[in-house]
């Protein structure tokens, strides 16, 4: 792999220098790809303007996070901007280490392969425009119709980008974000068949625990194996330029811990009597973009809540729990409210219209 690593760095030392003034808008497009986002804005505004590609969404994401994470530790994926440290090839060729530049959002201390930016990406935007066709008709027309090539072209455009936002910041390089692509374009492709209409509490805490039990299984196989599963995080301590660009919610645990909370309320919340309840009354467009409009605000001001950190385990629960409560708010809490607070409204307007 070093051949490859190495014609991957002059890549991205190219283009860290070319395109030096334009490293904001490479900034802004590898935010927009953050899987966090998935979580935190895909979920709570699709689910509320469309239930079932919303729950299908939510359920993508988090199997997409769950591989990435068990894929990056099986790979053991170097990151371009501490392999350039650890490497023996430009001690052996005579060559200078390349001066690659990081930035605030470059000290990712995960494994680099696959690119979860990528990958979670690739799935949720997958589902997204397959749902998108499938209510345009473009689908049931004709698999040639040009607003299914449009779509199509956009969506790999944008995974382009993101992918190259990734390679720009040093952070990926190339072919881990070509990887995680395909990867979440699959997963993606095969979870859009299944049928979750059925699924009772008991599946979600199944699975929440199957999911924690896997990731920690290949944890604990790795142990045994005499590797460490956390070895990328050291490297991310020692090279990363400034420690302040360390961040913890870009740890393997963390990552863990927010799938399996995820996965655990969106069962609670959508087997729930609120959720049932809301799920009686019609929604209206109007209903359906406050309810879109709340949970989003509710996930982005999940975002200010601190967790303690003066206790590792202490901080990881906290991370689950979070992360359990928050889809239960916008599954459950946000459209019961919007189901019983907007007749009140507009039947108060309407009689004093009559009045």
């Amino acid at each position: 792999m070093d051949l490859v690593y190495e014609n991957s760095v002059s890549a991205i030392e190219t283009l860290q220098t070319r395109f030096q003034q334009q490293k904001n808008v490479f900034f802004t497009i590898s935010n927009f790809g953050d899987p966090r986002y998935a979580f935190l804005f895909y979920a709570p505004l699709i689910f509320s303007l469309d239930r079932r590609t919303g729950t299908k969404l939510m359920w993508v994401t988090i199997i997409a996070e769950w591989s990435n994470q068990v894929l990056k530790w099986v790979l053991h994926g170097e990151r371009p901007y501490w392999w350039i440290h650890e490497t023996q090839v430009y001690n052996k060729t005579g060559s200078n280490t390349p001066a690659i530049q990081q930035y605030f959002m470059t000290c990712e201390t995960g494994p680099g392969s696959p690119s979860g930016h990528s990958m979670v990406s690739a799935a949720v935007w997958y589902i997204l425009i397959t749902a998108f066709l499938e209510k345009s008709g473009a689908v049931r027309n004709n698999h040639k119709n040009i607003l299914v090539s449009i779509s199509w072209s956009i969506y790999t455009i944008l995974l382009c980008v993101v992918s190259l936002s990734r390679v720009y910041i040093a952070a990926h390089f190339p072919h881990q974000c070509l990887l995680g692509m395909v990867i979440g374009c699959g997963l993606a492709t095969i979870m859009s068949k299944f049928s979750l209409d059925t699924l009772k509490l008991k599946h979600y805490v199944i699975a929440t625990f199957g999911l924690l039990g896997s990731a920690l299984t290949t944890y604990g196989v790795l142990r045994v194996l005499g590797l460490n599963p956390l070895w990328s995080v050291d490297r991310a301590m020692k090279w990363c330029a400034k420690q302040e660009y360390i961040h913890v919610d870009t740890t393997p645990f963390f990552s863990m811990m927010r799938y399996c909370g995820y996965m655990l309320g969106m069962g609670i919340g959508l087997n729930s009597m609120f959720n049932k309840k809301a799920e009686k009354v019609p929604f209206s467009m109007g209903m359906k973009v406050t309810s879109a409009l709340l949970a989003v605000g509710v996930a982005k001001l999940s975002e200010q809540v601190t967790l303690p950190k003066y206790n590792t385990a202490v901080f990881y629960f906290s991370v689950f729990l979070a992360n359990t409560i928050l889809p239960f708010l916008m599954i459950a809490m946000v459209p019961y409210i919007v189901s019983r607070v907007w007749p009140v409204i507009f039947g108060v307007v309407a009689k004093r219209k009559q009045q």
